[in-house]
């Protein structure tokens, strides 16, 4: 059986289910268990994006959030380098307790579909190739034998941004039993239960108006539940829920960070950006910086973001995909962002605070502190720690940045040694 490979890291529910993703005419022989079923209409479905092609394909599932360029390859992609996400968000300043790899003693989980047998062999060839010590993966397969190549690279998207940022967390890979509304539930409390600090869901599914009755799913006290915000136009759930960080996407001024060439942010247009059509704004986006942006009564996604633009995507190897692929979309940015988590959680870990929540009506959850960096006339209030994107469009151009808050990228991206510290007196 023949289909076609569709690679898209970013991507928006579009159509009664996730995001929508951008293809590449591959042709590729399907495994015999590679997964093949018919998607139901509030389905999870990966979400990654081909930068070589950016026509949406219009599915009904949670999608993964990603962006590809058109080829693979077994030696290089030509993508950033872990190294070059590091320099650009300044993560390798940060000073961690008793010189720990970062994230130590941190658990984080990542939540993802379908059983991808090679994701440890993949994480320690690419780890080798950049001098890193790969991250010993816990994957709980609830998937048995099937397989799907798609969620293949978005299960390596997820385990090697987290280990390019925080090498010393304990990471668990929760493999769901399939993309459906109770499967991905069903690993979503499996995660929960755990005992993690950390959840990530680099996937979405187009909003429905009973999404706020699953508020418990992400009310479980000390965890910060992260996702990709989409790819495309609006965003998706569960970004779009007050108890969930969403995570955005922006571009960059054409080549990797160095000291010749400073890194300059720009909204992506094709990150997913806007208001909820059903989750009312949550009180830490009642604020007067917010509100002048978003002047309806709903939450606005992103909070933040950072480079996600396949273009200029991350360095990622997937043997089942061919090798190493330059791999863009909300799922990079969203898996980069968990890993920064991880780091702020090891400090306050150090320092006997208690672990981050992203439970907003909590007056300490992590959203209140973020939140708190914005003043009120729409400016950051600590430039040290907010990097404000201030041009650019986002939502296939629906929204344009500005100084302060913004709906494309929300309060912008961060430099990770200041928020460190920030967040250590929080």
């Amino acid at each position: 059986m023949w289909l076609r490979f569709s690679v898209c890291v970013a991507v928006l529910l579009v159509a009664a289910g996730l995001y929508g993703c951008k293809v590449e005419n591959i042709e590729q022989e399907t495994p015999a268990n590679d997964v093949v079923r018919e998607p139901a209409l509030d389905d999870f479905q990966h979400a990654y994006v081909l930068a070589s092609d950016d026509a949406p394909v219009l599915t009904s599932s949670f999608r993964q959030s990603m962006g590809l360029q058109s080829s693979a390859s077994t030696t290089s992609s030509g993508g950033w380098t872990p190294q070059q996400f590091l320099n650009a968000y300044d993560v390798t300043a940060v000073t961690t307790p008793s010189n720990k790899p970062r994230g130590y003693g941190i658990k984080v989980a990542i939540i993802t579909a379908y059983h991808y047998s090679s994701l440890q062999n993949d994480l320690n060839q690419w780890a080798k190739k950049y001098g890193l010590l790969p991250i010993t993966l816990n994957i709980i397969n609830q998937a048995g034998v099937v397989s799907n190549n798609s969620w293949a690279l978005q299960s390596g998207v997820a385990v090697q941004m987290i280990n390019a940022v925080s090498p010393g967390a304990t990471v668990y890979v929760i493999e769901a039993k399939s993309v459906s509304q109770a499967d991905i539930k069903n690993a979503i409390q499996v995660a929960a239960n755990l005992g993690v600090n950390i959840v990530l869901m680099p996937f979405g599914a187009i909003e429905y108006s009973s999404e706020g009755s699953q508020t418990n799913l992400f009310t479980k006290s000390q965890i910060v539940w992260i996702a990709a915000s989409g790819t495309n136009a609006g965003p998706t759930f569960p970004a779009t829920s007050p108890d969930v960080i969403a995570v955005g996407g922006t571009s960059s001024n054409g080549t990797a960070p160095n000291s010749a060439n400073p890194f300059v942010e720009t909204a992506w247009v094709d990150a997913a950006a806007g208001m909820s059509l059903y989750e009312s704004i949550p009180s830490f986006q009642m604020i007067p910086s917010v509100q002048n942006a978003n002047t309806t009564a709903f939450r606005s996604v992103p909070d933040v973001a950072f480079n996600a633009d396949p273009k200029y995507g991350a360095d990622i190897y997937s043997s089942v995909n061919g090798g190493y692929l330059v791999v863009g979309g909300a799922s990079v940015s969203a898996a980069f962002f968990t890993g920064v988590v991880a780091i702020v959680n090891q400090a306050r870990k150090s320092q006997n605070k208690p672990m981050l929540s992203s439970i907003h009506t909590s007056s300490g959850s992590l959203q209140s502190s973020l939140y708190r960096l914005m003043s009120t006339n729409g400016g950051p209030t600590n430039s040290t720690v907010l990097n404000d994107v201030v041009d650019g469009y986002s939502g296939e151009g629906s929204y344009p940045a500005g100084p302060g808050y913004d709906i494309p990228t929300g309060l912008g991206s961060l430099d990770v040694k200041q928020f460190v510290d920030y967040m250590a007196t929080q």
